[in-house]
């Protein structure tokens, strides 16, 4: 797989969720004879798993709804889509910001479907789930109140548009139900809608210089196709917390929109639009927001280039310095690699560097392959799934004689799992660790045996942070070229999981998967010596508005009165942080 500045939209590739072929399927339905999804029927199952929290509804098709239901009305628009009595903002956020990409956003959502023309109540969507893109078919039997109003996603300015609603059901669909929907990570959404590559940043702990350069990135990755979600620390006490000044915490919005004006009196201002999936008046209150008056600053030809209105439609302007000071996490969802913050700063606009993707698709077994992150038995951790690496520096330009790679760990089906669990949260504390094999390993005999590699056999070189309860991390190095193993793991031994690894590199890379465990390890094969834990960035603390954060620091010494360490193994596996998923309710 090639990530260049295009995204790849081959149909040939796409397969059909659940085995359900959409053509084949509309070819056997009609308008007297409609299609009703055996996989999402109309029932409570589709609806929740735990329990009944909105009431009496009833289930009607588009047609039984409006005089005139139309898929889309006057075009695809970001404002086009509403949140509804569901914890949903991060997925509307992400659909908001797919349609900055034209093109990714019509291989999502078809264009080729209505309620008029060969109408069989048969629609069909498409998500990228762990690697592959899939065509998820649905019948158009929505939830209703008994009053006519959506339950969920709804257009509060064209009600007889329903390509939201539909898309909405997709991905409910997708998941298990629209219960399983309720809270989560902005990126996650953006994932499922693109297949690109997450990165987060915590502007609270940036330093001067760091939010310095950071327009120049968030500019940049905008320019380049990446889509861009902000939000606020969520406050625990309240579900629904809206400052004073309209912005609301816990909750993901969508930025819409850089610029960089110049005023009557000639300065130069940095702005950004960002969209509240609300789309209603909650908005941002201070500079540059509707009423403000900074417009008056401004010259009418700026603000139409603006497209600047004054509504209450949850979109909004504010300055790049308020930007600063009031949102607290900025995810981004890459579409392409070149647009990786690091990247932006280090290479020029004019190399002709492509990234490659190597994907790994693997698991933890309880008993096999689950040993944890070592806290408790160091020597299980060696147990894990290996994967070793060969890179090269492929960029004779920079004299550095480095070469990047970008890792990214996923898990699989955590929503899913909430149905036979019924918790909230069932992601697995997950890190990868990279290694060095040294020089005088013989890579060859190993890889072609399969056989693990050992603490004596390697160097440490960093890892993807402390252990998170997140769906997917993403981390990237640049490292001098040789041969490297990476090891997946969750924090808990014996946790059963399936898991996705991507490995995107400069140029395509010889990758092996290590699976022969060797027992009865002894000290030298688990354990690193040499270790100086001052050269350890030992915790990257963030806090992100979407997602409360709480650290756990296990193996505490009561009789010491402080935390046992373990230095010659690895600083990381103690650390660990929570997060809480955004799930505000309009």
């Amino acid at each position: 797989m090639v990530f260049k500045k295009t995204v790849s939209f081959d149909v040939s590739s796409i397969k059909s969720f659940k085995d359900q072929n959409y053509e084949e399927l509309k070819y056997m339905y009609n308008e007297d004879y409609l299609f009703e999804d055996p996989f999402f029927p109309a029932c409570n199952e589709s609806l929740f798993h735990s329990n009944n929290s909105i009431g009496e509804i009833q289930w009607m098709r588009p047609r039984e709804a409006s005089e005139n239901p139309q898929f889309v009305v006057d075009g695809f628009g970001r404002c086009d889509m509403d949140q509804g009595n569901l914890g949903n903002c991060w997925f509307i956020a992400a659909c908001v910001g797919i349609m900055q990409s034209p093109k990714l956003f019509a291989k999502v959502v078809p264009e080729d479907q209505s309620f008029d023309e060969n109408y069989a109540g048969i629609f069909h969507f498409r998500f990228w789930l762990y690697g592959e893109w899939v065509d998820v078919v649905i019948d158009d039997r929505l939830p209703f109140y008994p009053n006519g109003k959506l339950v969920y996603c709804s257009n509060k300015e064209q009600p007889n548009e329903f390509w939201g609603p539909l898309l909405e059901k997709a991905y409910a669909k997708l998941y298990g139900s629209y219960e399983n929907l309720d809270a989560g990570q902005t990126y996650d959404a953006l994932i499922d809608m693109s297949g690109g590559v997450p990165e987060c940043f915590d502007i609270k702990s940036m330093n001067y210089k760091e939010k310095s350069n950071f327009w120049n990135i968030l500019n940049q990755s905008y320019k380049m196709g990446s889509i861009i979600s902000c939000s606020i620390n969520a406050d625990h006490r309240t579900r629904e917390a809206i400052q004073h000044n309209g912005l609301v915490r816990g909750h993901a919005y969508t930025v819409t929109n850089l610029a960089l004006v110049e005023t009557k009196f000639g300065r130069s201002i940095k702005l950004t639009r960002i969209r509240n999936p609300w789309g209603n008046h909650v908005e941002w209150r201070g500079a540059w927001s509707d009423n403000s008056a900074e417009w008056f600053s401004l010259s009418e030809e700026t603000k139409e280039e603006l497209e600047f209105t004054k509504c209450h439609d949850g979109e909004f302007w504010m300055s790049f310095d308020d930007f600063l000071n009031n949102w607290h996490v900025v995810q981004f969802c890459h579409l392409n690699l070149e647009s990786f913050s690091e990247e932006l700063l280090q290479t020029d606009d004019d190399s002709d560097l492509f990234w490659q993707c190597t994907t790994f698709q693997s698991e933890w077994r309880t008993g096999i392959s689950a040993g944890g992150c070592g806290a408790t038995n160091p020597y299980k951790y060696w147990k894990n799934p290996q994967f070793i690496i060969s890179l090269q520096d492929v960029d004779k330009d920079d004299n550095e004689d480095l070469a990047t790679v970008i890792i990214s760990l996923m898990q699989k089906d955590t929503r899913l799992k909430r149905i036979s669990t019924g918790e909230e949260s069932n992601e697995e504390y997950i890190q990868f660790r990279l290694y060095k094999v040294k020089d005088d390993i013989e890579i060859d005999h190993l890889s072609d045996c399969h056989e693990k590699l050992y603490a004596h056999q390697l160097e440490r070189v960093g890892s993807s942070g402390s252990y998170i309860n997140s769906r997917e991390i993403t981390k990237r190095f640049r490292v001098s070229p040789g041969n490297y193993l990476i090891i997946p793991s969750t924090y808990d031994e014996d946790r059963d999981c399936e898991f996705m690894l991507r490995i995107y590199t400069e140029q395509l890379i010889e990758t092996k998967d290590l699976e022969e465990n060797k027992e009865d390890l002894n000290e030298d094969e688990t354990f690193f010596g040499n270790y100086d834990p001052d050269n350890i960035d030992w915790i990257k603390f963030i806090d992100n508005s979407d997602e409360q954060i709480e650290y756990e620091y296990d193996n505490y010494d009561d009789e010491m009165g402080s935390y046992k360490t373990n230095y010659n193994f690895d600083p990381y596996f103690r650390n660990r942080i929570h997060i809480k998923e955004s799930c505000n309710l309009m």
